[in-house]
Order: C-alpha cells, then sequence, then structure tokens
C-alpha cells in the first residue's frame, strides 16, 4: 500500500458521511487534506519540541488581544528543595492505580471551529497558530494568533473512505482516510486496553466534551467502563514525556508527583502535571531541571538509568516559550542559565539517587530516550531490544551493545548485578531488514520495548494488522512470542502502530503510569547460579523486604517441584522488614528437578499481592538442584533458549530461540521414563520459533535436550 501521511490531530470533519456529498472530493481538495497532515505531522513528532524553532511573525498591521491570566492552581506546589523525607520511586512493573492517555482533538481558529479550510496548532491554553487554506498557492496560510479552540476527532473516516470508494474518487482518498482511522484507532484501543487493567485517565480539553467522547467509544464498540476524565488542554500526545514523575514518601507511602521542565514548544503540555495535580489531589514538587518521562528508567528502590541527552537538555540558555504581548512577535523563549554536566548529575542524584547517565543512542528518533530499547522486568532484571548482527555496522548498534554491558555492570538492591533478557527487534513490513540506519531512523523508529505495562497486561507495540488479539505477520507474531517468553505470565494487548512511524515513538510514549496507593513492595532477589548446586544437601533459603503502610498480615513461599502440587511455606518477619522462609530439600531430594517459587503477601488493609507480579497468570522464579537455571540466569546457549510457552500445553508449544549466526541441535524429547518419544534436529539462523505439537503427546511431563556437542540445553514441558 502506498505509504500515506496522516495525524490523528488533522482530521478534517466530524460530520456524517452523507453531509459529505455536497463537498468535492477533487485532487485540490486531497492535496488540502494532505498538505494539513504533513504539517500537523512535522508539529507532532516526539522531538519536534527538542530543537529551537524559528516562532512565527504577525504582520505589522495584524490585531492582537491578550490571553486571559490562567487562574491560580489549587495544587500543593513545593519546590524540589522541600522533597519530603523517605521517597521511594516504584518501577513500571509495580502496581498501578491509572494510567493517562490523550483523546485525539482537532484544533481550529475559534471562530472557524470545524471548518476544513481552516486549521490551528495550539500554543496555549485556548490560543495558537492560525492558517488558512489558499487556493491560488495551494498551501496553508499562516494568518495569526490568537484565540483557538478544538473539536474531540469522532469523524466518520471509515465511512468516508468506503464513500470515496463507492463514488470512484480514487484510492489516494480511501488511503487517506483509512490511514487516519487507523491513527485515531491507535489511542481508542490504547483507552480500551487500559480499563481492562486499571483506570484510564483520559485527557479532553473540556470536561462539556465528555459525553461526545463516551458516545463515540460506545459506537466503536469500546464502550468506557473504568475511566476519569482529566480537563487539560494538550499540544500533542507525549504523555510519557511531559506527564509528572510519582513517587511514593513518608510512612503512609503517600502519592507524589516530580514536575519537571518539558522541552520548549509545547507549553500545554507543560502543564499537564498541574492540570492533574491539581484534580486528583496530589501535591507536587516542581524543579527546574528540563527532563522527560521517557528517559527515566528507574529500578524501584534506588537506581535511576537515563541518557546523555539529559545533560544536554540542560546545558542549554533557553526554556518553555511564554506569550510577550506583543502583536509583532506573540510569545518567544524564556532564557536560563545553562547548567554543567555535572550540575545536572549532582542535582539528579539528589532527587534519584544513584544516576547514571548512558550514551544516548543516535538513531531512536531525535529524542535521546532510553526507552527505545531498554525496560526492566523487575528490581533485578533489564529487558533488551537486540539489533540483530546484521545492522552490527550501524552506530547505535555498538552504543547499545556498551550501554548494556554498563547497565549489567551494575548492582541492584541485593548487591548481585542485574540480569540481562532480549526481545527481537522489528523488521519492515514485509519482514524485511531496514536498508540503512538512515532509513530506519527518518521513516520507522520501531522498537518492542516502547511497549506499557498495565498492571497484568502489556499493552504491546506490534507491526502488522491485528486480527482477534495477534498481529498477522508470521515475523511479527513469532516475535510477540519473543516477548511472552520475556514478560511470563503478563497478557499481551498488541496494538498496530505502523501509522506512529517516523514519528519518534509508539505506546509507551504516549501514556503515563499513576502507581497504586497503599503499595505493597516486595524487594526479593531470587535464587540464582551456585546457590542452586548446593540445593541437594541444604534448603532453599527464601528472602524478601516486605513493606505496607497498614503492615503485613502474611507472607508465604508457594512453591512446587517438576510442575507437581503447590506446597506453601510461611515467611518468618524478622528486623528491618525481611521475611524469610526455607524450601525443605526433602521435597526434592533427587538432583535434576526443576522448581518454581512464588512470594505471595497480604497486608492489614486486604490487598494481596505476588512476586513475580503476574505469577496467578503463571510467571514464577525458577531453579534446577542440579546448577541449571532459567533463562534469565544463564549463560551461553541457556541464554538464548527461551522457556515453552504456553505450559503446560494442549496444543502447540512454543519456544524462542536466537540461533545467532547459524547453529545445528539435535532435539530429543523424553517421556517421565526415560523413554525417547521424538527425535529431530534444528538448524537456523537467527532469532526463531521452535515449536512442539503437544496434540501429538500424552498427558504427562516431558524433558526435552537440545545438544550440539558442547552445549546442551534442558527443558521441561508438560502436557495436559
Amino acid at each position: 500500500m502506498k505509504k500515506v501521511f496522516f495525524l490523528a490531530m488533522a482530521a478534517l470533519m466530524s460530520i456524517g458521511v452523507m453531509a459529505q456529498t455536497n463537498v468535492s472530493f477533487d485532487g485540490g481538495r486531497l492535496e488540502k487534506l494532505k498538505a494539513r497532515t504533513e504539517m500537523y505531522k512535522a508539529y507532532m513528532k516526539r522531538d519536534a519540541n527538542k530543537v529551537k524553532k524559528e516562532l512565527p511573525t504577525l504582520p505589522a498591521d495584524a490585531e492582537y488581544t491578550p490571553a486571559p491570566k490562567a487562574a491560580k492552581s489549587s495544587v500543593a506546589e513545593y519546590s524540589i528543595s522541600q522533597l519530603p523525607e523517605k521517597m521511594w520511586h516504584p518501577g513500571e512493573w509495580e502496581e498501578l492505580q491509572a494510567v493517562v492517555v490523550n483523546f485525539p482533538y482537532n484544533a481550529y481558529p475559534a471562530d472557524h471551529l470545524g471548518d476544513e479550510n481552516y486549521t490551528a496548532q495550539i500554543v496555549f491554553p485556548g490560543r495558537g497558530d492560525m492558517y488558512r487554506w489558499n487556493d491560488r498557492s495551494n498551501r496553508w496560510q499562516y494568518y495569526g494568533y490568537g484565540n483557538v479552540d478544538g473539536l474531540p476527532d469522532t469523524a466518520d473516516y471509515q465511512g468516508l473512505a468506503e464513500y470515496s470508494r463507492q463514488n470512484g474518487y480514487g484510492d489516494d482518498y480511501v488511503e487517506y482516510y483509512e490511514s487516519l482511522e487507523s491513527f485515531r484507532g491507535v489511542f481508542l484501543n490504547l483507552i480500551d486496553a487500559i480499563q481492562h487493567g486499571t483506570q484510564a485517565w483520559i485527557v479532553i480539553w473540556h470536561l462539556n466534551d465528555s459525553t461526545v467522547v463516551k458516545d463515540f467509544m460506545a459506537a466503536k464498540g469500546m464502550p468506557l467502563t473504568n475511566y476519569r476524565f482529566i480537563e487539560a488542554y494538550a499540544n500533542a500526545f507525549w504523555y510519557r514525556d511531559c506527564g509528572p514523575i510519582c513517587f511514593y514518601y513518608g510512612d503512609n507511602d503517600d502519592v507524589a508527583m516530580l514536575n519537571f521542565q518539558y522541552s520548549p514548544g509545547r507549553a500545554c503540555d507543560d502543564l499537564l502535571p498541574d492540570s492533574i495535580a491539581s484534580q486528583i489531589g496530589f501535591p507536587m514538587y516542581t524543579s527546574t531541571l528540563a527532563w522527560e518521562g521517557g528517559n527515566c528508567l528507574v529500578d524501584g528502590y534506588s537506581k535511576l538509568f537515563t541518557s546523555t541527552a539529559t545533560l544536554e537538555e540542560n546545558n542549554r540558555n533557553y526554556g518553555q516559550i511564554y506569550e510577550t504581548g506583543s502583536s509583532l512577535q506573540p510569545y518567544t523563549y524564556s532564557s536560563k542559565t545553562p547548567l554543567t554536566y555535572a550540575q545536572t548529575a549532582d542535582s539528579m542524584n539528589a532527587i534519584f539517587g544513584e544516576t547514571h547517565f548512558m550514551p544516548r543512542l543516535v538513531s531512536d528518533g531525535g529524542t535521546g530516550h532510553i526507552d527505545l530499547y531498554a525496560d526492566m522486568y523487575d528490581e533485578n532484571q533489564f529487558v533488551f531490544s537486540k539489533f540483530p548482527e546484521v545492522y552490527s555496522n550501524w552506530i547505535d548498534y555498538a552504543t547499545a551493545s556498551k550501554n548494556i554491558d554498563s547497565l549489567t555492570s551494575w548492582q541492584s538492591f541485593a548487591g548481585v548485578n542485574y540480569r540481562a533478557a532480549y526481545i527481537p527487534f522489528p523488521s519492515r513490513d514485509d519482514g524485511s531488514n531496514f536498508p540503512s540506519e538512515t532509513n530506519y531512523d527518518s521513516m520507522y523508529t520501531r522498537s518492542y520495548s516502547n511497549h506499557t505495562f498495565i498492571n497484568n497486561i502489556i499493552v504491546q507495540p506490534c507491526f502488522s494488522k491485528v486480527v482477534d488479539g495477534e498481529p498477522t505477520a508470521e515475523w511479527d507474531r513469532a516475535n510477540m512470542e519473543s516477548i511472552r517468553a520475556a514478560y511470563p505470565g503478563y497478557e499481551l494487548y498488541p496494538i498496530d502502530i505502523r501509522t506512529f512511524d517516523g514519528y519518534g515513538g509508539a505506546i509507551h510514549c504516549i501514556t503515563k503510569q499513576i502507581p497504586a496507593a497503599s503499595p505493597i513492595r516486595i524487594l526479593h532477589s531470587p535464587i540464582v547460579g551456585a546457590q542452586g548446586t548446593a540445593l541437594n544437601a541444604q534448603d532453599a533459603a527464601i528472602s524478601a523486604r516486605i513493606t505496607n503502610n497498614t503492615g503485613v498480615a502474611s507472607a508465604k513461599v508457594m512453591y512446587r517441584v517438576d510442575g507437581g502440587e503447590w506446597q506453601t511455606v510461611d515467611m518468618a518477619a524478622g528486623a528491618d522488614n525481611m521475611y524469610t522462609a526455607s524450601i525443605p530439600t526433602t521435597t526434592f531430594s533427587t538432583s535434576g528437578v526443576v522448581v518454581d517459587y512464588y512470594i505471595s503477601v497480604t497486608s492489614n488493609g486486604g490487598k494481596t499481592i505476588t512476586k513475580p507480579f503476574t505469577a496467578a497468570n503463571g510467571a514464577y522464579f525458577c531453579f534446577g538442584t542440579n546448577g541449571q537455571t532459567s533463562i534469565a540466569d544463564a549463560e551461553g546457549a541457556e541464554l538464548r533458549f527461551g522457556q515453552f510457552y504456553p505450559n503446560p500445553a494442549t496444543d502447540m508449544a512454543n519456544m524462542v530461540v536466537d540461533m545467532q549466526g547459524g547453529k545445528n541441535y539435535s532435539v530429543s524429547i523424553y517421556d517421565l521414563s526415560g523413554r525417547e518419544v521424538h527425535r529431530g534436529s534444528l538448524q537456523a539462523e537467527g532469532t526463531i520459533v521452535y515449536s512442539v505439537n503437544a496434540a501429538r503427546l500424552a498427558a504427562g511431563q516431558y524433558t526435552v535436550v537440545f545438544a550440539n556437542g558442547s552445549e546442551r540445553v534442558v527443558r521441561k514441558l508438560v502436557v495436559k
């Protein structure tokens, strides 16, 4: 399909298809619509506000009316120097109470609301740049700065596409409207996914637009059931970057917000934390540092990982734009004193604790954000997007490799190195490689890492049409299996994000998580490595630091051996909120068995949380009594083989395997009696999905052995 530039903000009409019969569908009109979308796309790109742009100048005789001063917010606001005691920053995998997301709007001059011959770019609340279409020059012409407003994007794009098709207006019209439908669909599907996992906080420009939004979502088959509206004007939709950084503080683990300066050019979005805090009632702490949430990766304990882009952004001498009151230059940039890299680093360390600035990537849409390639599964483990060897000549291939080495060389709260797991790198629509790093950066910036945790759901970018909850391209589906293996127990909600190609971001970038009240905090370092080799001689000791503001009613370890019945061991409370338990060796005295376990904690307030968070959905810590451990804890071949999913299985059981430059393994499947029930081979190159047809096996437990002489990998598979 021919690529069409589009943008939800560029929606043209909110009237029905039948009313369009009086509107010309000639080629000139299509050029006007495309020109509008291209202009908006340039404005909406994630990095568009990072470069100091030339501001518009009004004609000398233009009229100007100053914008009314905003009323003082009722939010409890403090400076960063007043940060409270006992503050800590939760990881993104922790429990949430809400996720903030945008509902798309179309901006117009206030006196031409809904007129497709006019458009606007909102700059400040209720004010912005105004444009009208010039038929003679065939372009959008800036004609002044003044009052602007917006309408929720509820146009019937599907109907317009079908009307264009039936009346012979050409494929260009059809593609154009389908593109707009697809772009807006990202936000609609995202809102629906959020409300299945927590409350969706939907940003709309005016609260009286709420009925329109609710009716539209219902008409699309996604009725709102778990939601709240936040009233705030919006320049764009990159809420990860402009939204507040939330943290807990004090003995009651109350929620508060950090508000940093958002990069220049989007003054409305810079006010989003204030809008949320004042309407929800959170206290807010403000900083003069320029920083964006897409460059924030915390381990849930005491470390922050960001990129050198943070240092660069605070080393400039201009800040956010403001209104001047001049008709010739209605707004301009504020001036500020540049900070040295050392000053910025000192400030970040004071706020977050130990802060690490990773060298920024150069081909990430211009953002310099760490969320394009790195994520954390919990306080112990990173998950990285892995560049294939075919891109080894890319600058970012080397930079990302060095960054991963650095990140995994530092130690978690338990004093052991962070572990690493990997998910694949996306492809082009047909599954082929990107022809160059420049092509990837300018046209795609695709990433599977740019997803969002919503309690036990991960809203996951994919890059093909989604049907029945799965992407339709074979390579895309295979990569989803790899992601499931890296995030066991999570329900994946794939959203086709191809309409964001070239914008510099995806799902993570357009959402903002709000942590839950009264969190149950469980810090635990799983049994790994050398400890596993001693399990035949001594008990497996489990320890965790557990806190809750209402107190801990019970803490227990649930464990099973070789997929058997679950058993329980109570954890005993000790000093410094440490809880301990031991899995008795009498339950697995035979060498070579696999033990799964998780921790379950119930607070005095009645809340129950498990570690791993998705233990109830099949995610467990895993170790073997012969020293073999789970994929995240092992080296070499162990690291390249995933786990079977689903497990237990009734039909196909899949495993993601990184064959690197090409490997050849024999494959043997044994039943519990040791009888070989299948023999085969595995030879391939790159990242593949290996499948076992469990439907052909009798119910029971099997051992699957992959061997090539120097390497031997063992996996357990249960067939129901």
